[in-house]
């Protein structure tokens, strides 16, 4: 991993996602980049949301400041200051960085809306091309030591998600439990789980069928029983073969986990 993007919108809880980003990047030894998406001033009036790129780039440089005294260890960050759609930028910037990450707070300051209506972040998980963590408000960063991976059992295994999977896992030298929501699993789902176990041989990792119908309720139950520092998704489909959450359940997850989460593309 060598690049990490983090957007931020200077929101009083924006500062969740850009520690946690810091301390990602200095685990895994990335540069960092910080971004924000503005609207410029229109007819001369200036609203709350509008901004000039002097001060846009003067508030990003002073959050790189604060973010280097904030650590005593090295880390490479460059700010980025564009006007336009935050979604269409940020997804522009990963691409022309080549980021192997982008890391995103869940809400700004609107919480309790965030919960009901969804988010920019959450709202940008079925467009990016790029892995997406997403932090929640209260996420303060520590070792990633165990992954939770949540899936959906559908025909077979889309291994380029599972794979992407993989190296995160490896990348942060965690423990994997992946789980399934199925009151009596049947031959269809063993199947599946057997070709799940076969692609991650060669990484260590548990299986557990789960009963319950309410995913949020199951996974944020075995996350605090097992202590989980991540939960991690896989949302997308590239073939006919797939092993993944709808979009909507995804979403869900992001806004009402306490669990940083990481969808897997």
């Amino acid at each position: 991993m060598t690049t990490i993007l983090v957007a931020t919108d200077f929101s009083g809880n924006a500062h969740w996602a850009t520690n946690y980003a810091l301390e990602v990047a200095h685990q895994l030894h990335a540069r960092l980049v910080l971004i924000h998406a503005y609207e410029p001033f229109t007819n001369g009036i200036r609203s709350k949301a509008e901004r000039s790129y002097e001060q846009t780039l003067h508030q990003l440089n002073q959050l790189r400041e604060q973010m280097l005294q904030a650590t005593n260890r090295p880390v490479d960050i460059s700010v980025v200051a564009r006007t336009g759609s935050p979604a269409e930028i940020i997804i522009d910037e990963a691409t022309k960085w080549d980021a192997d990450l982008l890391v995103m707070g869940v809400t700004g300051d609107e919480l309790q809306q965030a919960r009901r209506l969804g988010s920019l972040a959450t709202e940008m998980i079925p467009h990016t091309q790029v892995p997406m963590l997403l932090v929640p408000p209260g996420s303060c960063y520590q070792l990633v030591d165990n992954i939770v991976m949540a899936v959906d059992l559908l025909p077979s295994v889309d291994t380029l998600s599972l794979a992407s999977a993989s190296r995160f896992v490896q990348l942060f030298n965690a423990t994997l439990d992946i789980i399934c929501i199925a009151n009596e699993p049947d031959e269809h789902l063993r199947k599946a789980t057997k070709a799940i176990r076969n692609f991650l041989s060669s990484q260590p990792h548990t299986f557990s069928f789960l009963p319950g119908s309410d995913l949020i309720t199951v996974l944020n139950n075995y996350c605090a029983e097992h202590k989980a520092d991540l939960i991690m998704l896989l949302p997308k489909s590239h073939n006919r073969l797939r092993t993944f959450l709808p979009e909507s359940d995804t979403q869900e997850v992001v806004c009402l986990t306490k669990v940083p989460v990481l969808a897997a593309v």
